[in-house]
């Protein structure tokens, strides 16, 4: 271990927090709302995956091209969800939704292995396995694509959630939905907007993970437990928060993978998972509903 295997770690860590960001941020905006713990989430990546891996290679376009038809297909799928399946649940209390969420995971997995099999798929273009030098250390390319993404994105939902009516009404369902309903709010069409945002965000981390990673029907795990792990370091609710908690996660595992070896990159991201849970469980950045 060298100075120089530490800042490439951290650099790498760091670029590929931005993806961390982006995959968590529909999780963190439908619990920080609905306080639905959305266990189906990884699977509406790997959806988006299968989806723009299907369009890109159908039409022969670039699967950044093929997202802005795969985000809308999301935001529908997800408007339907919360619509027709978790609204009419969400009186019952937490176990509900969830046991819902978990039995449409389930359901979606093997949908997965009936349409796409399970052959391992990577969405594959003349750039995705490029490379560049930034601060003299090789970072893959879509590291540093990724890490833009995030940026632009959370601006975006940032942008969303203070400057239109809809992004305001998600924000007076979530502190107090009773007065945002008797102030004329349609909470539950409100719920089903914020699902389905929620899902249109996940087009582009789900592209974004096909492009940088291989996946298979049940990939879906492996990126919800790393967006738990985000949520619960940005700050449960907190969109800023999830940026900062993807970048934090990813660092703290390109400097892990650098000292103890790559192996052990998961187990340092789940312990401080642990760790913040224990501490501070409405996380590091942000408060519940704080945006």
């Amino acid at each position: 271990m060298t100075a120089s295997t530490l800042i490439a770690g951290a650099i790498n860590g760091l670029l590929l927090g931005g993806l961390y960001g982006i995959a968590a941020l529909g999780l963190s905006m439908v619990f920080g709302v609905m306080r639905l713990v959305n266990v189906a989430h990884g699977e509406l990546l790997v959806l988006a995956a299968y989806l723009n891996f299907f369009i890109s290679r159908s039409l022969g376009i670039d699967p950044f091209l093929a997202t802005l038809l795969v985000a809308p297909l999301l935001f529908l799928i997800g408007y339907a969800l919360q619509g027709w399946v978790f609204n009419p649940v969400m009186q019952g209390g937490l176990e509900p939704p969830l046991l819902t969420a978990f039995g449409l995971s389930i359901i979606a997995q093997n949908l997965f292995i009936a349409v796409w099999k399970v052959n391992t798929r990577t969405i594959t273009t003349g750039y995705t396995e490029s490379g560049l030098k930034l601060l003299g250390v090789n970072v893959p390319l879509m590291y540093a694509v990724a890490f833009g993404m995030s940026l632009l994105l959370i601006l975006g939902m940032h942008l969303f959630m203070s400057r239109t009516y809809a992004g305001k009404a998600i924000r007076a369902a979530t502190q107090d939905p009773q007065t945002a309903q008797a102030m004329g709010v349609d909470v539950k069409r409100i719920y089903a907007l914020t699902y389905a945002v929620g899902a249109c965000t996940a087009a582009m981390g789900g592209t974004l993970i096909g492009m940088t990673f291989s996946f298979i029907p049940a990939s879906g795990l492996p990126w919800l437990l790393k967006g738990f792990v985000v949520v619960v370091l940005g700050g449960m609710g907190s969109i800023g928060g999830t940026l900062a908690g993807g970048l934090l996660l990813g660092t703290a595992e390109g400097f892990g993978a650098a000292i103890v070896g790559t192996g052990y990159r998961d187990m340092i991201g789940y312990l401080i998972f642990l760790a913040v849970l224990v501490l501070r469980p409405r996380g590091l950045f942000g408060r519940a509903g704080s945006e």
